[in-house]
């Protein structure tokens, strides 16, 4: 844990982007479960800012990728000088090559 580190925490426009349209995805599906998702998206970037070096780094060793809990999405994250970029929020079923493109992966 890093107990003596604070870390800043920026979201993409893209995340901020992809969690609006999966919270509304998810919303549309049942009453309050968009809230459910952005909770568990929340509860993961606590643990991405308290730790973000437990998260595996990627094979391009700059981005690290955490999975929320309950729900089929990735978190991919850059972490320098205690600043933790988000890069995504990422449905897994999704085809890997938009994060590809987004020079993510």
């Amino acid at each position: 844990m890093n107990e003596n580190k604070k870390y800043k925490l920026i979201l993409s426009q893209e995340a901020e982007k992809e969690l609006k349209i999966s919270f509304e995805f998810y919303e549309e599906r049942q009453s309050g479960l968009g809230n459910d998702f952005v909770s568990e998206v929340k509860k993961t970037l606590e643990r991405i800012v308290a730790s973000p070096e437990q998260f595996i780094k990627l094979r391009n060793r700059q981005v690290r990728k955490a999975d929320v809990s309950r729900f089929p999405f990735g978190i991919y994250f850059a972490d320098k000088d205690l600043i933790i970029n988000v890069l995504a929020v990422f449905h897994s079923s999704r085809n890997p090559r938009n994060l590809r493109k987004r020079k993510i992966i």
